[in-house]
């Protein structure tokens, strides 16, 4: 009996031993916590490949439903590729699984944009042209003439999600709601609606996280 034992007893030890290997192996599959991934996303036969700003080779994408859907309605006819701004894990073979989709663009100017690494939060519209920038020194606007003096704002977050920015005079106004938001010109989508406000006057557009940390 006592053999038989000792058969069982190291049986158990290596099951017990490959379990946890197992399990350190599903935990690391991952090599870490959402990231913020950017670059050009590319459309094939087989499914998608990102090839990220700055990367010099592609990497294979998780395809999902909202990942194909925003694709088609983002893309122009005939487009097979488009740049992308999202939240997503990068796994230990490379593959990477989109999360929440920031932006995905077909105008602009990709990978080579700076103004939103400054940025914590970018609102803009295409037509008619204008644009604005939230950055911890304020609000920075700029139209289809010319651009203007940072204003000075306080800034407040709702709890559904809104943020709003005001400047200290009153005059200028930025909302941001967590609303799916497509520009009717371009076909850009963005994971945030806008609406800034010049003294009364109401400007529509869309919006998406800057790099920055945001209030």
């Amino acid at each position: 009996m006592r053999p038989f034992t000792l058969i069982n007893t190291r049986i158990a030890l290596i099951a017990m031993v490959l379990m946890v290997s197992g399990c350190s192996l599903l935990r690391n599959n991952f090599s870490g916590p959402q990231q913020r991934i950017s670059g050009l996303l590319e459309l094939h036969e087989t499914g998608f490949t990102l090839r990220q700003c700055g990367a010099g080779t592609a990497q294979a994408v998780t395809a999902s439903a909202g990942l194909n859907e925003i694709f088609q309605q983002a893309v122009q006819p005939g487009q097979t590729a488009i740049f992308v701004d999202m939240l997503g894990r990068i796994d230990n073979s490379g593959r990477v699984t989109p999360g929440e989709m920031l932006r995905m663009q077909s105008h602009g100017p990709g990978c080579a944009e700076s103004s939103g690494h400054a940025a914590q939060w970018v609102a803009l519209q295409y037509k008619p042209a204008w644009r604005a920038t939230l950055t911890a020194n304020g609000l920075t606007r700029s139209d289809a003439q010319q651009g203007y003096p940072t204003a000075p704002v306080v800034t407040e977050k709702l709890p559904d999600g809104s943020l709003n920015a005001r400047s200290l005079d009153g005059e200028l106004e930025l909302w941001l709601y967590p609303q799916r938001c497509q520009d009717v010109v371009s076909g850009d989508y963005f994971h945030m609606r806008a609406v800034m406000l010049i003294n009364g006057e109401r400007h529509a557009g869309c919006g998406y996280q800057g790099r920055e940390t945001a209030p």
